[in-house]
């Protein structure tokens, strides 16, 4: 999912993640789902035992960031060859979008 639209003079760039996610327990996934919320650029987020379902502006945040917090609450990402396939075309295609954005700010 990528949808861009205009806000006022920024550009939102919309984009979703689903992450399989390792170490979680349920008190964890609750004060996730609350961080991930009061996080800006967040739209919407679903924090399950095993997944992280997270819609967000890729101008404001970035999958590194989510990592970040995730495992600043003792979580982290799977260490499976799928989850980590995923998050490195997730991070390609966040520096493309990033990038076109630059570029049309600068025209």
């Amino acid at each position: 999912m990528s949808t861009l639209h205009s806000e006022g003079a920024a550009e939102v760039v919309l984009v979703r993640r689903h992450l399989k996610l390792d170490h979680l327990n349920q008190l964890q996934i609750e004060l996730l789902a609350e961080v991930f919320d009061a996080e800006p650029g967040v739209a919407k987020v679903v924090v399950r035992k095993q997944w992280l379902d997270i819609d967000y502006d890729a101008a404001a945040l970035t999958l590194d960031r989510v990592i970040a917090i995730l495992e600043a609450h003792g979580g982290e990402l799977s260490q499976d060859w799928w989850t980590a396939f995923k998050a490195g075309w997730y991070r390609r295609r966040e520096e493309k979008l990033r990038s076109r954005l630059a570029e049309d700010q600068e025209s």
